[in-house]
């Protein structure tokens, strides 16, 4: 059994055993991963499970010589004089530019000069060596939760979307989270190209999944929507585009990003299963909004106040009833009557208590009991806290 150190989650022991190995078990990281991932564990697991790092020792060499290719290629492209540029460079350095000025605009760090500079070079820089799709608005939202995670890989986790440790960043680390970022984002999109290629049929694709998930597990939902002259083109086009990330927080987005990349090559089908479970989960207040104040919430940030505090409790059950239905409805457990989750509230509220208790006792290292009982305690709860660790029965929770 992995022992504790004092201060230490029995989670953050277990990613520290598996990441600390001469050759990183992906199994393992991946199934650990799905449950969420420690902010101190959450660069390396992220680059690992994007391809980024090898699962072998020899990590920091590809380190360094992937950050230096990518200084080299920043120089090729980004660094250009305005006058050796094509006119199809010219407009595509434009709109990477208008688009990065409005990159999450509720997030301090995103408005920093500094990270806005690295913003428009290393997308202008991708868009230039990808011309089969080059830049669809979009993408650069899905540079924000990267960025983010690798930047506070430099703080041991802490929270820096606040701006408050930036300027203890130098512009040579700056230039290495950019590297990161993109090839990580690189190896992001490989996985979802055809969302941004002409046309984008894979986003069509995942429309039509989504409505016809909607029709198995929220037909009412998805009637009324429709009754009131909204289709599921009016805003989860964007929903599909940017996975979400304009939904919700950078915290909710960067726990459900733990998710989707544990899921390897199939994280875009579990992203339709969960972009249905998002809209379920506010269905009940949906259903009394007419047509303008429904679809002012639903392409204006439905995660985001005013329209509801969404928080990581609430996405924890989203996450789940998205597993869940995904596993019945592709046929992968025995059939069942769909679950109807009309009990989210007391499910958060349980999975609060669990997390309370859990963080009771790992708290100190003075706990009462062997080091054996509290490492079997700590076990117990970490299994409790994710309501996923439980539906081994799908089953459970389903009413």
């Amino acid at each position: 059994m992995t022992r504790l150190v004092p201060g230490q989650s029995y989670k953050a022991s277990q990613f520290e055993k598996v990441l600390k190995s001469n050759i990183v078990n992906e199994i393992d990281l991946r199934k650990l991963s799905w449950n969420g991932i420690p902010d101190q564990h959450r660069a390396r697991t992220w680059k690992i499970l994007l391809g980024y790092l090898p699962t072998n020792s020899s990590r920091s060499g590809i380190l360094r010589r992937k950050r230096e290719e990518y200084r080299h290629f920043a120089s090729l492209y980004a660094q250009q004089h305005p006058s050796v540029r094509t006119d199809h460079e010219r407009q595509l350095i434009k709109q990477v530019r208008a688009d990065v000025q409005r990159t999450a605009p509720y997030i301090p760090l995103f408005r920093a000069n500094r990270v806005q500079v690295s913003l428009e070079r290393l997308l202008y820089t991708w868009s230039v060596r990808h011309p089969a799709s080059s830049y669809v608005q979009g993408i650069n939202d899905l540079a924000t939760p990267l960025f983010t995670v690798f930047l506070q890989d430099y703080f041991d986790g802490l929270d820096v979307i606040e701006l408050q440790y930036l300027d203890a960043i130098s512009d040579d680390i700056l230039l290495e989270v950019e590297a990161d970022c993109y090839w990580c984002l690189n190896s992001l999109l490989s996985k979802i190209q055809d969302h941004y290629t002409p046309d984008q049929p894979g986003i069509q694709r995942m429309l039509f999944q989504m409505e016809n998930i909607l029709r198995r597990v929220d037909p009412e939902l998805l009637t009324y929507l429709k009754g009131i002259g909204i289709e599921l083109i009016h805003f989860a086009f964007r929903w599909m585009n940017c996975l979400l990330v304009r939904e919700m927080s950078m915290k909710c987005t960067i726990r459900m990003w733990d998710t989707y990349l544990s899921e390897s090559d199939e994280f875009d089908s579990h992203h339709v299963y969960v972009c249905a479970a998002f809209l379920h989960h506010f269905g009940h207040k949906l259903r009394t909004m007419e047509f303008e104040d429904a679809l002012s919430a639903l392409t204006q940030g439905v995660g985001r106040l005013p329209y509801g505090e969404f928080d990581v409790m609430d996405l924890e059950v989203v996450l789940s009833q998205a597993h869940v239905w995904r596993l019945q409805l592709k046929g992968n457990r025995p059939k069942r009557d769909i679950c109807r989750w009309e009990q989210e509230e007391d499910i958060v509220l349980k999975i609060k208590k669990y997390q309370s208790v859990l963080s009771n006792q790992m708290s100190s290292s003075q706990s009462g009991g062997t080091m054996q009982q509290r490492d079997m305690c700590a076990e117990y709860l970490e299994e409790t806290l994710y309501p996923i660790s439980l539906m081994s029965d799908v089953g459970f929770l389903c009413v």
